[in-house]
């Protein structure tokens, strides 16, 4: 008998149900829930049920395999890293499955890829990093902890990218 697999979605917003999707759809999970403070008033976002709020995390440690905080602020999410991690939740990195990732990029715990990325060689992506829709990051590139890259972000070879930093939708980081 196969083990089940439950991930924990911290936050069911936009970013949220994009994650849960991604997940979803990677069939790494057999069960995906959220902790939303939405609840209990909200409990089910996108098909999957929101089992607690934010500050109830702690009482899932036994009923989850791993989670990741899926919300957009970067400080947010890395408060919510550091809670889990606390709480010896291990963190999951998310890769929506039409996204293109070489084998030699380096991925922390956390990390989030959605549809549509191209991932070049020999780039390292730290904890908790968002890369959304369509953005791509070419050779030998670093992407710093607890970044955002939004929608369609074009990053070149050979680019460091700060802790925290947050790339508008479009953004392109070329000389």
């Amino acid at each position: 008998m196969r083990e089940e697999k439950v991930l924990l979605v911290l936050g069911a917003g936009g970013h949220g149900k994009s994650v849960a999707e991604a997940a979803s759809l990677s069939g790494l999970w057999s069960k995906i829930i959220f902790a939303d403070d939405s609840w209990p008033q909200k409990t089910e976002v996108a098909g999957f049920p929101i089992v607690a709020n934010i500050e109830m995390v702690s009482a899932l440690i036994s009923t989850v395999t791993a989670a990741i905080p899926a919300v957009g602020n970067n400080q947010v999410r890395k408060d919510w890293a550091q809670r889990l991690k606390k709480l010896e939740i291990p963190l999951a990195t998310v890769i929506h499955p039409s996204a293109i990732i070489s084998p030699t990029t380096k991925l922390g715990k956390g990390v989030c890829i959605m549809a549509g990325c191209v991932i070049g060689v020999d780039v390292r992506i730290e904890d908790g990093v968002i890369v959304n829709l369509t953005s791509a990051i070419d050779h030998d590139s670093e992407i710093g902890m607890f970044s955002h890259l939004s929608i369609g972000v074009k990053i070149t070879g050979n680019k460091i990218v700060k802790p925290f930093t947050f790339l508008e939708a479009g953004s392109i980081l070329a000389h």
